[in-house]
């Protein structure tokens, strides 16, 4: 009997289980919903570029976008009368658009949900409930400003770094030094010059002396100015006259000459590609580049994912990105139009999804009509997941989960966001792709372009007026100081 008694029980809990999971097939199954009389209030963020929400007079505001779109969907499926509600601006300005949202959920009894999806964290999964099938998927990117073309003014110095210039300078050094020596040397030894050159003279460097006579400091100084000429005209493709027709002269003119042609070939070269090639300053395409910016400084959302991760980072580049962030505090802020507002100055970079970095970059395009921004290649971060929010414990939730897989299979989600509400606009495809090197421009080169050159002529005309004017009251100077006949 008691045996009999044990089988019994068992039975009607096997019967009982089997109901349960019937029931359970059934209503997963079923997503047919009759709501009719239930009232669901959405509250509304601005969280472009899938929702926009502008304040009017009065407390009233005006409201658009994909995620307003969905949650006309739902109350349609699921068959409940719906309305938005405007988020508090007090919560806004103290917590932040995201954290006040949160807020306003779990601590306003009036709100059953919000409107938009969000990124989960371990804080939000704990405060409120979450559909367990995602309403968007997107990766991460980085909106960064075009750094715009470099400067040409110094377009002369560029080509060889400051190592090189040192070794030409110092070549050149050497090589007057060496003529003028071998200058001074013949003067005395002329070993190679015919006989009865005993009493002839240096007309070859405009001495007019003998060149027997003891070497004056202003015979010197003609040795060094004619042959720093000489050298200078050969690097310049100038040409020169030889300074000596003796062998041994010939023969280190000749091996300068040799080196000057690759040191100036090389350089103008360099120069007129320079010159005929738009060269941009280096891109930010990674949050490593963003550390290592002295030009670009990084702005962040702190109620958002990854303005979380990176302000609680305690290594690695999160850490670095975080700590430049505190040192302006304006930095970080928690107001989406704040964000466009510093973004727009062209001084920042902003990590978040892909679509907002395409919809501000198109919504700049058309404004000013140049591609003034641009994305950086995707973030080292995982694709980024975003559920629909609702309060703990709700009994809606999982109604609304099973309504959004629904959605996502139509393809209206995607079809709202990048074709009712696009994030992008016509002829912003070129902010979009990647640049590639140009072999030349096809338009002119203009004044900018050879700045330095006229720069290096305006520096040598005042040295030579300084150098006359000295000469000058120098002369006048000697005359003064002359004994009158």
């Amino acid at each position: 009997m008691q045996f009999a008694s044990i089988v019994n029980t068992m039975q009607k809990r096997s019967i009982k289980i089997v109901l349960a999971i019937l029931i359970m097939a059934v209503d997963g199954l079923s997503t047919d919903y009759d709501w009719s009389s239930k009232h669901f209030n959405y509250l509304v963020v601005h969280n472009p570029p899938f929702d926009y929400v502008f304040r009017g007079p009065n407390g009233t505001f005006t409201s658009y976008g994909s995620s307003l779109n969905v949650a006309i969907w739902l109350a349609a499926k699921l068959k409940y009368t719906y309305s938005f509600v405007l988020i508090n601006q007090t919560l806004i300005d103290k917590y932040g658009t995201h954290e006040a949202a949160f807020h306003q959920l779990i601590n306003d009894k009036d709100v059953d949900g919000i409107a938009t999806n969000f990124y989960l964290t371990l804080t939000r999964m704990q405060r409120m409930d979450y559909t367990t099938h995602h309403g968007w998927v997107d990766g991460f990117r980085l909106v960064v400003p075009r750094l715009g073309e470099q400067s040409r003014l110094f377009a002369f110095i560029g080509p060889f770094e400051p190592t090189v210039w040192l070794l030409v300078f110092i070549t050149v050094l050497v090589v007057v030094a060496v003529m003028t020596l071998f200058a001074m040397i013949y003067r005395h030894h002329p070993w190679n010059e015919p006989e009865g050159a005993e009493n002839k003279t240096d007309t070859e460097n405009g001495t007019g002396t003998n060149m027997r006579e003891p070497v004056s400091r202003n015979v010197l100084f003609n040795y060094l100015g004619s042959h720093t000429i000489y050298v200078v005209n050969i690097m310049t493709n100038q040409g020169s006259r030889e300074a000596s027709s003796l062998y041994s002269f010939r023969i280190l003119a000749g091996f300068w000459v040799l080196g000057a042609m690759v040191l100036v070939n090389s350089y103008t070269g360099i120069v007129i590609s320079s010159l005929t090639t738009t060269k941009t300053k280096s891109s930010i395409d990674s949050l490593e580049d963003l550390a290592a910016s002295t030009e670009t400084q990084v702005l962040l959302r702190h109620d958002t994912s990854i303005g979380e991760q990176i302000l609680q980072a305690t290594s690695g580049v999160f850490k670095v990105l975080g700590d430049k962030a505190r040192l302006n505090p304006g930095n970080i802020v928690g107001d989406p139009f704040k964000v466009t507002e510093k973004l727009e100055t062209g001084r920042y970079a902003f990590p978040f999804i892909k679509t907002f970095a395409m919809s501000f970059v198109s919504s700049q395009f058309q404004k000013d009509q140049r591609c003034r921004f641009k994305i950086s290649k995707p973030l080292p971060l995982s694709t980024g997941y975003f559920f629909w929010l609702f309060k703990k414990n709700s009994s809606y939730t999982n109604a609304h989960s099973k309504a959004l897989v629904e959605l996502w299979e139509t393809g209206l989600a995607y079809f709202w966001v990048y074709k009712l509400f696009s994030p992008t606009v016509s002829r912003a495809d070129q902010c979009f792709v990647e640049s590639t090197r140009k072999v030349s421009r096809r338009a002119p080169i203009q004044l900018s372009d050879l700045t330095s050159a006229f720069l290096i002529l305006g520096i040598g005309t005042g040295l030579a007026v300084l150098s006359f004017l000295t000469e000058l009251l120098y002369s006048r100077f000697r005359l003064y100081k002359l004994p009158s006949a």
